[in-house]
């Protein structure tokens, strides 16, 4: 079975700071992917741009690499708010969780 973040801690002993520490992390991973959004998209109209205004002047695979070190920095925003994205599910999980557990009690 999968460990879910804060497992380690006494969810009991947790506030409401806790919670909310954890969700800003959430919201934090969110806009790190929208910088990795927003560099990629300027990278590329950057390429483009070298492109068309160099044409025939310099090689045009030195501007090539420009699309594939926005692949690469796409790639990875992808990646990191995929594993934002289940970091989040699982803190949902958790709270719904503690919450059927005092419902309980």
């Amino acid at each position: 079975m999968r460990r879910l973040p804060y497992d380690d801690y006494n969810k009991k002993e947790m506030i409401l700071r806790d919670f909310l520490a954890m969700d800003r992390t959430v919201f934090a991973g969110t806009r790190t992917f929208l910088g990795y959004i927003r560099v990629t998209l300027t990278l590329v109209i950057a390429t483009l741009i070298f492109i068309r205004v160099f044409n025939g002047h310099l090689e045009d695979h030195i501007f090539y690499l420009g699309f594939i070190l926005a692949l690469i920095i796409l790639a990875a925003g992808i990646s990191l708010y995929l594993k934002i994205k289940t970091h989040h599910k699982d803190l949902q999980r958790m709270e719904a969780y503690e919450k059927i557990e005092d419902d309980l009690q």
